[in-house]
């Protein structure tokens, strides 16, 4: 089924009322679903190589998001974005693609699927008029969109240099506050994000820690502070040695048997064992990390 189409002008109701204060606020956006979900929310931003670990923050940190009510708000680029995007729709929460080109246009081509969900359960958004196709100064451009509408920026992986850069910027000059994601020192994907907590940043390393940014950048908006119960189960896990070594990045067999001082016979064992538990995984590349439902419940 088509969503609808709509049109919004700076008078009418459905026009987010956190634009209206931007002088910079476009006189009219055009989108695909229900204009209702552009509410107050946390844009999700990262890298399109995201590593498994930016995968699964993007997907615990939109889940929670959409728990405490808020919608998540990000570019439908292939990574860290389609993550945040996905994790919303599977938590039945409000979503909102901000495009560098028309909302009717499928970008990247092979999101038409993920957009047209977007658009049934949240909306696609765009500046430009309906047709317009897809180009780089256009996606710098939609970068301040993605800030605007949102409470606060969530960067969860970036390297140095990198497109984020845009969005923060942005978010920075409107006084939007930002939050990022903790990431090992040797990741560059985490490089972006700890710069930005040394600079000042929030960092987010839980569902505590987001509730913690919405109170202080929506003071408005009620939250259920009422945590999850901790995992016993992965509280012990976090003494098994494997796992410990896993949680930073993920290391090949070679790392981690001269990390832990094992045989390469019994870093086998043990990977293998991990992977029938479901508490870690193999990599294409031949590398092993924690998996993402491990993640996730390390991370509530």
């Amino acid at each position: 089924m088509e969503s609808a189409s709509f049109e919004l002008e700076t008078s009418d109701e459905f026009y987010p009322r956190q634009l209206q204060d931007y002088e910079e606020a476009p006189e009219l956006l055009f989108g695909r679903g229900d204009p209702a979900c552009l509410l107050p929310g946390v844009a999700l931003i990262g890298a399109r190589n995201a590593t498994p670990y930016g995968i699964s923050a993007a997907t615990a940190i939109a889940t929670w998001a959409c728990e405490l009510g808020l919608t998540v708000y990000s570019g439908c680029a292939r990574g860290c974005d389609q993550a945040a995007h996905r994790a919303a729709l599977a938590a039945e929460g409000r979503t909102v693609a901000v495009l560098g080109c028309g909302a009717d246009v499928v970008y990247p081509a092979r999101a038409a699927g993920l957009l047209d969900r977007i658009a049934a359960q949240g909306c696609v958004l765009s500046t430009y008029d309906w047709g317009t196709p897809p180009a780089a100064y256009r996606f710098r451009e939609r970068n301040w969109l993605i800030a605007a509408l949102s409470q606060f920026v969530v960067v969860v992986e970036a390297r140095i240099p990198s497109g984020t850069f845009s969005t923060v910027e942005h978010a920075l000059s409107l006084g939007i506050g930002i939050a990022a994601v903790p990431g090992s020192i040797f990741c560059p994907g985490s490089q972006a994000p700890n710069r930005f907590i040394s600079e000042g940043a929030v960092p987010l390393t839980s569902r505590e820690d987001l509730c913690a940014a919405v109170e202080r950048f929506l003071p408005q908006v009620t939250v259920d502070l009422v945590m999850r119960p901790t995992d016993t189960a992965t509280e012990q896990g976090c003494t098994d040695e494997l796992l410990r070594a896993l949680v930073a990045q993920p290391s090949t067999p070679e790392e981690l048997s001269a990390a832990l001082g094992l045989s390469a016979r019994e870093v086998a064992l043990r990977c293998s064992r991990a992977e029938i538990e479901g508490s870690v995984e193999r990599y294409p590349d031949g590398s092993y990390g924690l998996s993402q439902s491990e993640l996730l419940l390390r991370a509530r």
